[in-house]
C-alpha cells in the first residue's frame, strides 16, 4: 500500500513537472516580437509620421498667421479707442526694421516708439506684403457693398500710418478731413503661399476687419 502511494505521488510530481515544462515552453514562444513584426511596425510608424508631419506644420503656420493678423487688428482697434479716450488724434505707425516690421500706437504723437506705448513686431516667416503680392481683393470690395466706392490704400510693404480722430473715425492727416480710403495691411509668406494670406482692413468709419484667403484667392471675412 505504501509503495502504491509513493508511486502515485511520484507519478503526480512527474506529471506536474512535465506540465510545467510544457507551459513554460509555450509561454516562452509567445514573449517578444519577431524581426519581421518589428520591421513591419517600424514601417507603419514611418508612414504615419510622414503623413502627419505636413499636417502639423500647416496647422502651426495657420495658427501663427492668424495670431499675427489678430495682433495687428488689435493694434488698430487700440489706436481708435486711444483717440476716443484721450479726445485727440492718435496714429498707428508702421515702420520697417531690417527684415521685421514694428507696429505701434503713437499715443504721445512724437512719431517714435516708446516703451510705454503698445507695440508688436511682425517677424518670422510671415511679413507685411506690398500691393500686388496677394490675390485680387475685388471680392472684398463687392462684399463691402457701399464701401466699395471708397479708395483703397495699401499700408503694408512700406513705412506708413493710419490716424483716428477723437470720434474714432479715420482722418487723412492731423487736423485733416475724414478719410474716404480703405487702408489695408497684407500679411503672408512671399516664398511659401501655401498657408494663404490675411488682409487687415481699416474702414473710414474706424471699423477694423480681418479677411483670409487661400493661395488661390477666395477671400472670406473672419472678424
Amino acid at each position: 500500500m505504501k509503495e502504491f502511494r509513493q508511486s502515485q505521488t511520484g507519478g503526480c510530481c512527474s506529471a506536474m513537472k512535465l506540465s510545467a515544462h510544457f507551459a513554460s515552453t509555450r509561454r516562452s514562444r509567445q514573449i517578444g516580437f519577431s524581426l519581421v513584426e518589428l520591421i513591419l511596425s517600424l514601417v507603419v510608424l514611418l508612414v504615419i509620421t510622414t503623413l502627419a508631419v505636413p499636417v502639423v506644420v500647416r496647422s502651426l503656420q495657420t495658427y501663427q498667421l492668424n495670431s499675427t493678423a489678430s495682433q495687428l487688428a488689435g493694434m488698430l482697434k487700440f489706436t481708435k479707442f486711444g483717440a476716443i479716450r484721450q479726445n485727440t488724434q492718435v496714429s498707428c505707425q508702421i515702420m520697417q526694421q531690417g527684415p521685421n516690421w514694428l507696429v505701434w500706437v503713437d499715443l504721445n504723437g512724437n512719431g517714435s516708439p516708446d516703451p510705454t506705448e503698445p507695440q508688436t513686431i511682425v517677424t518670422g516667416s510671415f511679413t507685411l506684403l506690398p500691393a500686388g503680392s496677394v490675390p485680387s481683393t475685388s471680392s472684398i470690395s463687392s462684399t463691402l457693398g457701399s464701401a466699395s466706392s471708397y479708395g483703397w490704400t495699401v499700408l503694408s510693404g512700406s513705412n506708413g500710418s493710419v490716424m483716428y480722430d477723437q470720434r474714432g473715425v479715420v482722418v487723412l492727416y492731423a487736423g485733416g478731413p475724414t478719410s474716404t480710403t480703405i487702408y489695408a495691411l497684407y500679411l503672408g509668406n512671399p516664398s511659401d503661399p501655401s498657408a494663404g494670406y490675411r488682409a487687415i482692413l481699416t474702414l473710414p468709419s474706424g471699423a477694423v476687419q480681418v479677411w483670409t484667403a487661400s493661395a488661390a484667392g477666395n477671400w472670406q471675412r473672419v472678424s
